[in-house]
């Protein structure tokens, strides 16, 4: 099987297209899977550590961009077109999968028009406007959130959840604290923004040390700060004396999480699954300019059922933040309730759902429609053991099937 999977820009459109490549590498040891992104974006040095195959395609976004930049973004479309279907023409996929990212639509596009089937994944509980109108036109939509599926054409849409990386699963916190020459006995804060960083956290975080210096025994700090406030963060925490790792990435996601008690972070798609599948309990500060305000929705759909915390950032401060830290420490029993209510929402087989649809998508005959399951079986053999269920054709549920 050839599976072209496109996406990126940021790590949270690649960290999901990562999950899927693994579980389909599992499931098919000599697949070819190729990763398609964007040139001088987050994807090629990832993808470089996990050993996957990248291509890059000049692309970059159109959304929340003033004037001169749309109209370069829109100067690159013809020719991320011509360079897609080159890719397509070597590589020759047996289905197109974008997940995101100004670098997949372009990618998606060509797919369609060679008639390869083509599937989009969303991650956010509000989609952005290049999947909400690629939607149209591919053959299915997979849905992270059951609120996402009204965006798109009713037959298309399967709620599969948001892949997770396998790596992040089964550390040990005792040796990951030990790892990262941190206290095992002490309360662990992480705070991060995503691949970039985040300039507001971390002046929040700088405001809030010194009205935390009573707390300075009880408390240390994981704090990945992005390139730019690196040397300013670092020597606040060094001038406060408190305890802390301060890197401007976080290479090895699954020792931070498994070391941290509580996560202060952007509330991204994948961020937040990432904290329900791990059962993390967390201060969420929605990206105020995210397109469609879709990091507050993802953080409401946690929020409401008692699994994170939510700060806007336009209320963002160093004395509300040391106040909840406070608050947390003083109450270990909260961070306990809270986790378990993120982990709720999880959805553990997200990336295995998400394979499913690959499967049945390389299987198809060129240029049908998903309109009937039985059409396009796939044989037991070319399926993921999971007793015997697979995929029913309602849009959103998970039954057994009888012809699988």
């Amino acid at each position: 099987m050839r599976v072209l999977i496109a996406g990126g820009g940021t790590g949270g459109h690649l960290f999901p297209a990562i999950a899927l490549a693994q579980e389909l590498r599992s499931r098919f040891p000599d697949s070819a899977l190729l990763f398609v992104g964007a040139e001088g974006g987050i994807e090629a040095s990832l993808l470089a550590k996990g050993g996957w195959d990248f291509e890059g395609i000049r692309a970059s976004g159109l959304q929340g961009k003033r004037l001169p930049q749309r109209l370069r973004s829109l100067a690159l479309i013809p020719s991320g077109l011509v360079r897609s279907r080159s890719i397509l023409q070597r590589f020759r996929p047996d289905t197109v999968v974008g997940l995101g990212g100004y670098a997949s639509v372009a990618m998606v596009l060509a797919g369609v028009l060679a008639r390869i089937p083509t599937i989009i994944h969303e991650q956010n509980a509000f989609p952005g406007l290049a999947n909400r109108w690629l939607g149209r036109i591919v053959d299915l939509v997979a849905v992270a959130f059951e609120r996402t599926s009204v965006f798109f054409p009713k037959g298309k849409v399967r709620v599969t959840g948001n892949p997770v990386r396998t790596e992040l699963f089964g550390v040990d916190r005792v040796a990951a604290a030990t790892r990262l020459g941190l206290d095992p006995d002490r309360f662990t804060l992480l705070i991060f923004g995503g691949s970039q960083g985040a300039h507001r956290l971390n002046q929040a975080v700088l405001e809030a040390l010194p009205l935390l210096e009573a707390e300075r025994g009880h408390l240390q700090f994981l704090h990945s700060t992005g390139s730019r406030d690196l040397g300013q963060v670092r020597g606040a925490y060094q001038a406060s004396g408190h305890r802390a790792v301060v890197e401007p990435f976080f290479w090895e996601m699954a020792l931070v999480y498994a070391a941290a008690d509580l996560c202060l972070c952007r509330a991204g798609a994948s961020t937040v699954a990432e904290l329900c599948a791990l059962g993390k309990p967390s201060i969420l500060v929605p990206f105020p300019f995210a397109a469609n305000d879709h990091q507050q929705r993802n953080a409401e759909a946690l929020v409401a059922t008692g699994g994170a915390h939510m700060l806007l950032d336009s209320k963002l401060n160093g004395a509300d933040v040391a106040e909840i830290i406070r608050s947390f420490l003083r109450d270990r029993g909260l961070i306990e309730a809270m986790g378990q209510r993120a982990k709720a929402l999880a959805t553990p087989d997200a990336a295995s759902r998400l394979a499913d649809l690959v499967v049945l998508a390389a299987r198809q005959v060129p240029g049908a429609k998903f309109k009937d399951c039985s059409k396009f079986q796939v044989p037991g053999s070319m399926l993921k053991k999971r007793s015997s269920h697979t995929w029913n054709p309602e849009p959103g549920t998970w039954n057994c099937e009888e012809h699988v």
